[in-house]
């Protein structure tokens, strides 16, 4: 039988003081509240970021005290995402914050932050939290390797298509300035799209590859240099795109599944690793916004700089900016928002009078619908967009819940299977705080893995290996 990383004592120990962290964390929330100052937005934000960030990392120390189990976990990923998108930023000067948005504004949209991380530090104790009763699946390396170059083939078959099978030409393209790939969907899609939509099976490449590297005695050196190649050619793709919340989750998912599947891995060995990986992605950040600002990796020899201190594209400016038009000057958009996320994934060419969008964007809301300008102001602004303050605490309670939930999978230790797929949701968590509009897409690479264990992959009893 196959030895698992942590045990189910474990697991209970962490159900049972669950409890303490979160009351560390709502008491930090509202002590940010009732210190927020009025001078400035810029020093409001920053104060929101240090408040929030100290009662963080209590909370998840706290947590990390019971164990590898105590890190990694979705709700956790989800509060330190949230975090990331709207605050981390502000630890850093945001010397142009001041001129773009008021203070009334900055106080309205830091609120609303606060209240988004209030739901989901309290969603996530609305699930009872017993571990999964599925049957176990524990994968042997033929079936795990089986996996890793099915999704390969199958989710870069589009790009292999539109460079006429040539690596090089591959490379070479996914150089350029993203949007100008010949693999590109398109706005409306068609037949071609359909191929395109299963590109989504690349999310599954890191998760796949940490569950074999930490069962690496078990694959052949010629194994392993192909999943590290494929490996490597993913994260670049990500890199060079420079879609900073994908490359962040193909590390989050790897890690985790490598931690998860790791046995006898100690908690100090995840921190020493896991502390240079989130610096590295910190700067990987920046570079990335630069290489897109500039014109790709190809224009690496620019010496123009355009950010000289970390932006992560101002969330909480653009949310903050939101509450001065609805609902005053736009009404409230009510189910359109969450009806638009259901039907995201539906190609128009299944549905050709498929809505192209909401009736109000973000961009136009806010006077940027120049069709050119992309903005983003994560879950807690298309809440707000939807149904105001009372919108982003159900959408903050309801995806603390579908937390709570999902970690139940993950809890089924004896079981590689759900491990890997229990790391795939990983994706979808942390998209789902960047945007309620986009997350459903990224939800189908783990449904699919999910459908697969679930009617073809053979069961526990029949392929242990050990």
């Amino acid at each position: 039988m196959t030895s698992v990383p942590i045990t189910a004592g474990a697991v209970q120990a962490v159900q049972k003081n669950s409890n303490a962290p979160t009351l560390i964390l709502v008491a930090g929330l509202a002590v940010t509240w009732l210190v927020l100052p009025s001078e400035d937005a810029e020093s409001l934000f920053k104060t929101a970021a240090i408040g929030v960030g100290i009662a963080l990392l209590l909370s998840t120390a706290m947590e990390a005290a019971q164990g590898v189990r105590g890190l990694i976990r979705t709700d956790n990923l989800m509060l330190w995402v949230l975090y990331g998108l709207t605050l981390l930023e502000f630890l850093f000067p945001q010397p142009d914050v001041n001129g773009i948005v008021s203070v009334e504004a900055a106080t309205r949209g830091t609120i609303a932050v606060l209240l988004g991380f209030f739901g989901l530090a309290v969603g996530r104790h609305l699930v009872p939290q017993q571990a999964s009763s599925s049957a176990p699946i524990d994968l042997n390396p033929i079936y795990l390797f089986g996996l890793f170059i099915f999704a390969f083939v199958i989710g870069y078959l589009h790009i292999f298509l539109a460079v006429n099978f040539n690596p090089i030409e591959m490379i070479e393209q996914m150089s350029r300035p993203r949007f100008t790939q010949p693999w590109g969907r398109g706005k409306y899609g068609n037949v071609y799209s359909l191929l395109y939509e299963l590109s989504l099976l690349i999310y599954l490449l890191p998760p796949i590859a940490g569950m074999m590297f930490a069962r690496a005695e078990r694959f052949s050196i010629a194994q392993k240099s192909i999943v590290i190649a494929v490996l490597a050619l993913t994260f670049y793709y990500a890199f060079a795109s420079g879609t900073r919340n994908v490359l962040g989750t193909y590390v989050i998912a790897m890690f985790g599944a490598y931690a998860l599947s790791k046995p006898d891995l100690k908690l100090k060995q995840v921190l020493m690793a896991g502390l240079p990986v989130a610096a590295l992605l910190l700067f990987a950040s920046t570079l990335m916004l630069e290489f897109r600002s500039a014109g790709g990796v190809t224009a690496i020899t620019s010496e123009e700089r355009h950010y000289d201190t970390l932006y992560i594209d101002h969330n909480i400016v653009n949310l903050s900016n939101l509450t001065n038009v609805f609902p005053d000057a736009v009404p409230y958009l009510g189910l359109e928002i969450p009806y638009q996320a259901i039907i995201k994934p539906i190609p128009r060419a299944l549905w050709p009078g498929k809505p192209e969008g909401l009736s109000t964007s973000i961009e136009a809301a806010l006077g940027m619908n120049d069709g050119v300008t992309t903005l983003s102001c994560t879950f807690v602004g298309e809440a707000y967009m939807a149904f105001g303050f009372i919108g982003i605490l159900i959408a903050g309670l309801s995806f603390g819940a579908a937390a709570g939930w999902w970690n139940r999978t993950g809890q089924q230790v004896g079981s590689s299977f759900s491990q890997i797929l229990y790391a795939s949701g990983f994706l979808a968590a942390a998209m789902a705080m960047r945007s309620l509009l986009t997350m459903v897409p990224f939800m189908l690479p783990t449904l699919a893995l999910w459908l697969l264990g679930k009617y073809w992959l053979p069961k526990s009893s029949s392929v242990q290996t050990d």
